[in-house]
């Protein structure tokens, strides 16, 4: 893989990557998205130099780097507690070969000759609707999946036409651990006789936003909308040292990533949004699983920090997200690390097989336009 060639301050996909690992699309309406791709042993499959381009717009960077940085497993009886990114790693042999029929009307992106992801442009339903005007919304969705123990593992990336982006990961397969009625309190029973036993699926994404191309300009807010006697009262705070923060739902708590010097027609800045609307249910494990304390976290960038826990350069470098945080200043380059929480309680729905259950963020364009991108598109 060639390094970044930088033209006027935006980095194009395929100028940071060569032809095999580029995946350039074009919706119907008009949006485009050019990205890199990557396998890892850890990782699975992760995207870079992720930018986008409005319906008659220019092409503006948006993610130097994202990959899922951590899939944490803790049963109810404390007799596993998995980390399956940094441990068990989403690639390899672990990373299965796809077929046409899982990817239907899509496109099978190899790697080392086994295809393993899943390229598709779908429909989205209605993107907005005003009286009798309406227009159609498509997606770029790409999709990979990873066997880890009995769970099979369905990271998603869905790119919209108009710059939002949802990271996602389903989970399938089989329940993987059972008890017996003595210990009925740690989970449900799926059969005479056979206990599944209750867990968590805690998920952790790495994002290293570069927005407009230049990390060093972007900047973490937090916005809560607080009550006094005139209604509710936005109130603004820039984050300038690593911290965990949570989500907050009596001050409707959000975060956007804003570029410095970059503005809309509004003399706004640019910004991402941060959406962690799975936030209802939530872990805070023992103290030795610190980085299980809050939903969100922003840190420095420094490559060594790579996994939420259980990072393999501990030793020369910190071993999880809660010894990642130690008040560095995020004016350099910020990473953001989301998180999402499923709590898995059993049923007797869940074998032999289980249904794919889904879970999720949205990073969602902010002030990024002039107007909605979409507007032209109307029938």
């Amino acid at each position: 893989m060639c390094s970044a060639v930088y033209v006027s301050n935006s980095v194009i996909a395929d100028e940071a990557c060569s032809a095999a690992y580029t995946i350039d699309t074009s919706l119907p309406n008009g949006g485009r998205w050019t990205l890199c791709w990557e396998h890892s042993l850890q990782n699975g499959i992760s995207f870079h130099h992720i930018a986008y381009q409005a319906k008659n717009g220019t092409t503006q960077d948006i993610l130097y780097r994202a990959e899922l940085a951590q899939v944490h497993v803790p049963y109810d009886d404390n007799g596993a507690r998995y980390h399956d990114i940094s441990d068990y790693g989403f690639g390899d042999g672990n990373l299965l070969g796809l077929n046409e029929k899982e990817c239907p009307n899509g496109q099978l992106i190899s790697y080392a000759g086994k295809p393993v992801i899943c390229q598709q442009v779908l429909s989205r339903g209605e993107a907005f609707r005003y009286q009798e005007k309406s227009a159609q919304g498509y997606k770029l969705s790409l999709f990979s999946i990873s066997q880890i123990g009995s769970y099979n593992y369905v990271p998603r990336w869905e790119f919209f036409d108009n710059g939002t982006i949802e990271l996602s990961v389903g989970a399938t397969g089989a329940l993987q651990r059972f008890t017996t009625g003595s210990q009925s309190t740690q989970g449900w029973p799926i059969a005479p006789d056979k206990i599944g036993v209750s867990h968590l699926h805690n998920f952790f994404w790495r994002l290293d936003f570069d927005l407009a191309g230049n990390g060093a300009n972007d900047v973490i807010e937090e916005i809560n909308f607080v009550r006094d006697d005139g209604g509710l009262k936005t109130k603004y705070e820039p984050i300038l040292l690593e911290a965990g923060r949570d989500v907050n739902p009596q001050t409707m708590r959000t975060w956007i990533v804003t570029d410095k010097n970059l503005r809309n027609k509004a003399n706004s800045p640019i910004a991402y949004e941060i959406q962690l609307y799975q936030a209802g249910q939530r872990d805070v494990g023992p103290d030795e699983e610190a980085f299980t304390k809050y939903d969100i976290y922003f840190t420095k960038a420094k490559d060594c920090e790579r996994f939420a826990s259980h990072n393999g350069g501990a030793d020369y470098c910190a071993k999880d997200l809660s010894t990642y945080i130690n008040d560095e200043s995020l004016e350099d380059d910020i990473i953001v690390w989301p998180t999402t929480t499923f709590y898995h309680i059993p049923r007797a729905e869940d074998a032999p097989n289980m249904n794919v259950h889904w879970s999720g963020i949205r990073l969602k364009p902010f002030d990024w336009h002039n107007s909605n991108p979409l507007a032209s598109a109307i029938r």
